[in-house]
């Protein structure tokens, strides 16, 4: 599952097959270790606080989870979570961490190129700095009427306009992020350069309910 970046905010090599990037993150994990819950939230996710709040329902997942910085923020407005990543070493990292501070997140290993998302609906996805195409169908069937979900990856931009040094297969074309929830009610879209991770991208953000 090829991400364009993790939720701790750093661009990782890309993935190829999925027991070997579960191998590459859970070394890449062990060698700097994780602090669980350490880090800010995305800031997409926080600019959108008001809308997380307008949702009915309280059951959240998030995607590509990392040090679990989305999923605490989630837990602490008072969603239960689920947190999806790869790496065993995040995974063990972020259920311990849970149960200690009696958080309402739920760390499950998945490789999301083959494993099915956990059963049931969400009113809140997230799916921040990672991106895998064949997700996005799955993510918006995921979600209960009036759900939410909350996109935002780097776009083909930070190459061609910004200079930076990415792999193109895990960026996103101009508009595509919003064509892939198409089906979806589109609350608020933005393509350009914004400061993340302290620095310039150039990002796609996406917030769509389904009716």
């Amino acid at each position: 599952m090829p991400p364009a970046g993790r939720s701790g905010g750093q661009s990782p090599p890309a993935r190829g097959d999925g027991a070997g990037a579960r191998e590459r993150w859970n070394r890449r994990y062990a060698e700097r270790g994780v602090l669980p819950f350490a880090s800010a939230p995305a800031p997409w996710l926080v600019e959108n606080r008001g809308l997380l709040s307008s949702v009915r329902g309280r059951r959240a997942l998030d995607v590509g989870c990392g040090d679990g910085r989305n999923a605490v923020y989630l837990a602490r407005r008072g969603f239960t979570v689920d947190a999806l990543d790869i790496s065993d070493v995040a995974i063990d990292a972020l259920a311990a961490a849970a149960t200690e501070r009696q958080l309402p997140v739920r760390a499950l290993r998945l490789n999301l190129e083959t494993d099915p998302l956990p059963d049931g609906t969400y009113d809140v996805i997230v799916q921040l700095n990672y991106v895998q195409r064949s997700l996005f169908a799955r993510l918006a069937a995921a979600l209960a009427p009036g759900g939410l979900v909350l996109a935002e990856t780097v776009t083909t931009a930070h190459v061609d306009q910004l200079g930076k040094n990415f792999d193109k297969r895990f960026l996103l074309e101009p508009g595509e992020l919003r064509d892939a929830f198409a089906e979806l009610d589109l609350l608020r879209y933005q393509e350009g350069v914004h400061a993340r991770s302290g620095g310039a991208r150039a990002i796609a953000s996406l917030v769509a309910r389904r009716p």
